[in-house]
């Protein structure tokens, strides 16, 4: 079953204005390993389980990613807010 983009967005909300967590999305190849580069650094399974629906809206819907998460060179990972 495909979800529908909007439901998606609505899964990947908080974590839509953290600059970090987009990145290690960017950085991840699958939802699940953006699920597990989002936990490692922040230890936090609610953040890590948005990230991994923004990876899915990036998979499945890469035209409304992109709107959300514009493409920024030389975005740094190693800084994550906690």
């Amino acid at each position: 079953m495909q979800r529908s983009s909007d439901e998606i967005k609505a899964r990947c909300a908080c974590v839509l204005e953290n600059k970090s967590i987009a990145a290690l999305v960017e950085a991840s190849s699958s939802p699940s390993a953006a699920y597990e580069m989002i936990f490692t650094e922040t230890k936090d399974v609610s953040m890590a389980k948005a990230g991994r629906w923004l990876a899915v809206l990036r998979r499945d819907y890469p035209v409304e990613y992109r709107k959300l998460v514009p493409i920024q060179p030389n975005t740094p990972c190693a800084s994550i807010s906690r």
